[in-house]
């Protein structure tokens, strides 16, 4: 996958990132103590940190971000891993330190192949990590995303698998991982909204954040990392570990802190403010070109609709008058017998002549050269012979039909031509 975070709720989307898979990936924001870090050249036990994503479908009931488009929006179209291969159960995405094919096995899981990357997945010693990251690929649309967040973000114990072991390992099998119940009301609240000025936030870029902040100052916080893609959590405006994690990866991100041992790491203090204010300023520009273009092409595009809706319906207009006009022709041809004389007869002798099949003068006579052009049409058209000679049923239907394709193909030069 062409570099970019992965891992949902510490994803910064401004500036936007390129991402070539649609692959939300959520994680439970929680702390881990410290266990040796593992590196793709590494063959014994280690630990992995290790997140899970999903690619979202049309018409769930419920999304991350609150709608299909956001959910988009935030990731791509979650098709294929940067590998080339298409997504499929035991997909992973590893570090750049890990070659594409590369195998690892994940206690409880089973084994699972690197053909992804992203730019959040990282190996020890990077981002305050103290293991190498990995994203689990947990399927598509809203099964994928209960099965995603019910993973949240898990400490693994696991090892890469040498080539001689390959052929005695099973792959991972997403049944095994739990689906928990999932309260959606959460994430249904998200559903896109008009973007926020700057100027109605309630002073939360003036003033850290403690017990006892006003709850109303903390929902503010928790909704802005929430539209930055760094909280996945209730706004409930509660001070909780969750947003302090959020806070910290903010930072992180952004080059405020190298690791949890920094000071201020997770502490809502003044540089971070600073930045956090910044960075919401982007991304509430963006979100109003945003809306503006999508509105425009609304608007454009429900015009389109609209011509060819009235395209449409002239064409089936014409089409419904044509089919007329051919069936009482092909009606008043009637049925003539031999050497009788009449205007149907004409008319006969001149649709037989534009399909091809009548050279000679029209008589009106239905004589022998004319009874032997309709016997030639009808053989070319599989009528049975019982109908030779003869204005049959499904004589009459053949003609219907290639004088309707005639009468259409006419109109059509005639309106080319603009008469």
């Amino acid at each position: 996958m062409i570099q970019g975070n992965r891992h949902l709720p510490n994803k910064n989307i401004f500036p936007v990132k390129n991402i070539s898979l649609s692959l939300i990936v959520i994680q439970l924001l929680s702390a881990f103590s410290p266990v040796f870090a593992g590196g793709a050249d590494h063959t014994e036990n280690q630990k992995f940190i290790v997140t899970a994503y999903y690619s979202p479908l049309p018409n769930q009931s419920f999304y991350l971000k609150g709608s299909y488009e956001a959910d988009i929006r935030l990731n791509g179209n979650g098709t294929h891993g940067a590998s080339g291969k298409a997504v499929y159960p035991g997909m992973l995405a590893g570090p750049k330190t890990y070659a594409f094919g590369t195998k690892i096995y994940l206690e409880g899981l089973g084994v699972g192949t690197v053909d992804d990357r992203g730019g959040a997945i990282v190996s020890s010693g990077s981002r305050g990590y103290d293991a190498d990251r990995l994203d689990i690929w947990m399927g598509q649309g809203e099964e994928g995303l209960r099965r995603a967040l019910s993973w949240g973000k898990r400490s693994v114990i696991g090892k890469i698998i040498s080539k001689k072991e390959e052929t005695d390992t099973k792959t991972i099998d997403l049944s095994q991982v739990k689906i928990t119940k999932i309260n959606t009301a959460t994430y249904k609240k998200q559903q896109e909204q008009k973007v926020t000025e700057i100027e109605e936030v309630l002073n939360i870029f003036n003033s850290a954040i403690s017990k006892n902040t006003e709850v109303e100052k903390i929902q503010e916080l928790q909704t802005i990392l929430s539209r930055l893609s760094y909280y996945s959590g209730a706004i409930d405006g509660k001070n909780s570990k969750i947003l302090e994690n959020a806070i910290y990866d903010f930072q992180i991100e952004n080059q405020l802190v190298v690791s949890r041992k920094n000071l201020g790491a997770g502490y809502y203090g003044v540089k971070t403010r600073a930045k956090l204010q910044q960075i919401y300023a982007l991304y509430t520009e963006n979100e109003k070109i945003r809306v503006a273009e999508e509105a425009r092409i609304t608007l454009e595009k429900a015009q389109e609709e609209k011509r060819l809706a009235l395209i449409q319906a002239e064409q089936e207009k014409q089409l419904k008058a044509q089919k007329k006009e051919v069936t009482l022709f092909v009606q008043g041809l009637g049925s003539p017998k031999a050497n009788e004389i009449g205007a149907h007869v004409r008319s006969l002798q001149q649709s037989l002549k534009s399909l091809g099949y009548f050279a000679q003068k029209d008589t009106a006579i239905f004589g022998k050269n004319t009874r032997a052009a309709l016997i030639s049409y009808q053989t070319d058209r599989n009528i049975t012979p019982e109908e030779f000679g003869k204005l049959g049923k499904a004589t009459k239907e053949a003609l219907f039909k290639d004088l309707l394709v005639m009468k259409e193909k006419q109109n059509k030069e005639l309106a080319w031509s603009g008469k």
